[in-house]
């Protein structure tokens, strides 16, 4: 077979979607540009944990469970690079009733977090609206142990239904990640885009409508 025949039969199988491609960012860019834009806040305390404290935190078991949850949610896979310099993110999928782990680059904490300066409740129903909180308790992790932040700017989002990329693959800085449907794609400044998963209410989880 040619090289122009094997192009066009890779062409072909492409068209039929037999042959996936993950969005790559100039893709998700131009889709970003065709929708309405709306903003988040996170109003809630989130827990952070460097990625390399996670086995002098909690153990070599727990870290090692807690490294393989950790992009589950939108089967995100993260270098080792990236995730030695991260930040562990704990939120908890309420729609499907599992952890959200994910990994945060440090300068998306730094700019984007400030510390936590208040006390987290202890009354089980208090508890609950928190979704570190509950992801920690379901993971038998020890919150005191944890330094807890609050995001300080608001998140600019759209919402994936919007543009059809539902259940479709996109290529981020750290990997690939699945859009979930209902689920939100956002801009960071520097015009990296990655997906966020909706909770049971519809919205960004972690995150409340400005």
């Amino acid at each position: 077979m040619s090289s122009e025949l094997f192009r066009k039969y890779i062409d072909m199988i492409n068209e039929a979607g037999e042959m996936p491609t993950a969005a790559s960012q100039q893709d998700l860019a131009q889709l970003y540009a065709k929708a309405k834009p709306m903003s988040f806040i996170k109003n809630t305390p989130v827990a952070l944990v460097p990625f390399p404290s996670l086995e002098k935190m909690f153990g070599p078991a727990k870290a090692q469970e807690i490294a393989g949850l950790a992009g589950a949610v939108d089967k995100t896979s993260y270098e080792d690079a990236y995730k030695n310099k991260g930040y562990v993110v704990f939120q908890w999928n309420s729609s499907d009733n599992q952890p959200d782990i994910y990994i945060a680059s440090p300068e998306a904490v730094s700019t984007k977090y400030t510390r936590f300066q208040g006390g987290l409740p202890t009354d089980p129903k208090a508890r609950s609206k928190i979704p570190s909180l509950v992801v920690l308790d379901k993971l038998g992790l020890d919150a005191s142990k944890v330094p807890f932040f609050v995001k300080k700017v608001p998140t600019e989002m759209i919402g994936v239904d919007q543009i059809g990329l539902a259940g479709k693959t996109i290529q981020t800085s750290w990997g690939e990640q699945t859009v979930q449907p209902g689920g939100f794609l956002v801009r960071e400044p520097n015009g990296h885009i990655y997906t966020v998963a909706p909770d049971a209410s519809g919205l960004p989880i972690g995150y409340i409508k400005v």
